[in-house]
């Protein structure tokens, strides 16, 4: 048997899911889909996923007790676990019809990292986007000049931040100050190989490996990159456009498997299970997704 047995866990055809958080909290797999507006809350054990629209576009979402903050186009959003209920915290940072938000992440001192992109975005030239950071109500610009922000992560202890550039291919690592919360010394710590697509979302695991989702290849893939960049593992999973990864389960072993159904982009036929969700039972531990401060 191979060691990486992929299982199909919830048949949902997002158009494009992303954004899967594991809730120690509900014992449940949070992601959205963006094109659908939705945040969504998956049950394991009893196999059911449970719906909320937004009525903006969400990028992902940061766990707080008893709930969530969403960042989508239209602002930063609480949602409460028990009632369902939105509500608008602050607006976002830029034009909500020129730009939203895409992935991110929350650092282990509690501050929420997302990165924005233009709906028209260019695959060449420079990027338009903004890595923000919000904290306590607050939104700051972090880093400027982002094509297609994706791959958000922090590194156990805290002290290495990592994005993706998906376009270009590549995974960029950065020193992290936990106590100011500034990134810097940005440098490439990962390259996709020959054969592989491009880097989507990832995680870290308690050995301060990255994990990431590789749409676009010649295959799906998901892959695993040790602390140093060096490509560890990888397996195929049954979509062409996997999106995200992130641990989960009673024993954060589980690595859950976000996908989309957006093909078409590049005149590919659409995968059968695409914007499905899968699992895969590991010998590795996640790390819990750390609350807002």
């Amino acid at each position: 048997m191979a060691e990486f047995e992929v299982r199909h866990v919830l048949d949902v055809k997002a158009t494009l899911g992303e954004a899967p958080a594991w809730s120690i909290e509900q014992g449940a797999l949070f992601w959205v889909d963006i094109e659908k507006q939705t945040i969504n809350r998956f049950d394991p054990a009893r196999g059911t996923n449970r719906v909320w629209p937004i009525g903006a576009i969400p990028g992902c979402f940061a766990f707080r007790k008893g709930g969530a903050v969403i960042a989508t186009n239209r602002g930063y959003y609480d949602f409460d676990f028990a009632t369902g209920a939105l509500a608008r915290i602050c607006d976002a940072p830029f034009d909500p019809d020129v730009f939203r938000f895409n992935d991110g992440k929350v650092d282990r001192q509690g501050r929420f990292w997302v990165g924005s992109i233009p709906f028209a975005f260019k695959i060449d030239g420079p990027g338009e986007g903004t890595f923000y950071c919000y904290e306590a109500g607050r939104v700051r610009p972090g880093i400027e000049g982002i094509k297609v922000p994706n791959g958000t992560a922090f590194s156990p202890d805290g002290t290495t931040m990592y994005r993706a550039e998906s376009m270009d291919r590549y995974i960029l690592a950065y020193d992290y100050d936990p106590a100011s919360g500034t990134p810097s010394n940005p440098r490439v710590f990962a390259t996709m190989p020959d054969g592989f697509g491009i880097p989507d979302g990832a995680t870290v695991d308690s050995e301060g490996c990255l994990w990431t989702a590789v749409p676009f290849g010649i295959t799906g893939k998901v892959a695993r990159f040790t602390p140093d960049g060096a490509l560890d593992l990888q397996f195929d999973v049954p979509v062409l456009v996997p999106t995200m990864v992130t641990f989960g389960g009673p024993n954060m072993s589980t690595l859950y498997i976000t996908s989309g159904r957006i093909e078409a982009s590049l005149n590919r036929p659409v995968s059968p299970l695409g914007g499905d969700i899968f699992a895969v039972e590991t010998r590795f531990r996640g790390i819990p997704e750390a609350l807002l401060a």
